[in-house]
């Protein structure tokens, strides 16, 4: 059996599997960048410009929020760097027309498995973590379907071989999420400017990529392609049974 890291391989869902191998590791790494690095580096920003950091509830609070939107940050800045690095380069990424050339048949890289592994794995830790992890905000039935959907729709267009486009739609999202979790880092360490500057930068990444690039460009133009394996599609996913 060829590794599933192989080039050139096809996608299956028992690949799926590794994104659980992800999602273990993150908890390991996040207990570690927790203890050795985020609360500390959360107490010293608040520390910095008062001659004296409270002991009390609210503090706490901050430093525990604050570590995990630097957590947050890490991946999303260093998931996007890696989309980018993997998906720049190829003549699809800024070419609509080629997400779905040669669709279901489309050279699959051991980089493109690797990214859909890791972010699986992330929404599936993510999952616990909301639950037992992260503090509990009056959003968690929300970020909790987030999480759920994420997961199911990054499988769904991996088994379908959707994953030229898949990796697009993931670097559109996750650019304007380094920018929100950033902020947050500066707000809960109450630097209250450059919050200001990062949630402007958000709000104008937001809109530039989700609201413009992403249903006018991406999905507008696609459409007509799609059409064109309308057919091939619906029977797809079944021609493992027959």
């Amino acid at each position: 059996m060829d590794s599933i890291w192989a080039n050139n391989g096809a996608p299956a869902a028992s690949h799926l599997f590794y994104a659980i191998y992800f999602a273990f590791g993150f908890v390991i790494v996040r207990l570690f960048l927790d203890r050795f690095i985020f609360r500390r580096l959360a107490i010293l920003l608040l520390h910095l410009g008062t001659t004296h950091l409270r002991n009390d509830e609210a503090t706490r609070g901050k430093i525990v929020k604050c570590s995990e939107s630097m957590w947050k940050f890490a991946y999303y800045a260093t998931i996007e760097f890696c989309v980018l690095k993997v998906a720049y380069h190829e003549p699809w990424f800024l070419d609509v027309k080629g997400y779905f050339s040669g669709w279901p048949n489309q050279e699959l890289t051991a980089g493109i498995k690797l990214i859909y592994m890791c972010q699986c794995g992330f929404y599936l830790y993510s999952i616990a973590a909301l639950v037992v992890w992260e503090t509990r905000r009056k959003d968690f039935a929300v970020m909790m379907s987030h999480h759920i959907v994420t997961v199911f729709l990054i499988s769904f267009s991996y088994i379908l071989s959707f994953f030229r486009i898949g990796i697009v739609i993931l670097a559109l999202h996750d650019a304007s999420d380094v920018f929100l979790e950033a902020a947050k880092v500066f707000k809960y360490s109450e630097k209250e400017l450059g919050a200001s500057v990062l949630f402007g930068c958000f709000a104008v990444s937001w809109l530039a990529l989700r609201l413009v690039f992403f249903p006018f460009w991406v999905i507008r133009s696609s459409r007509s392609a799609l059409s064109r394996f309308s057919t091939h599609m619906i029977l797809f996913p079944f021609s493992g049974f027959s």
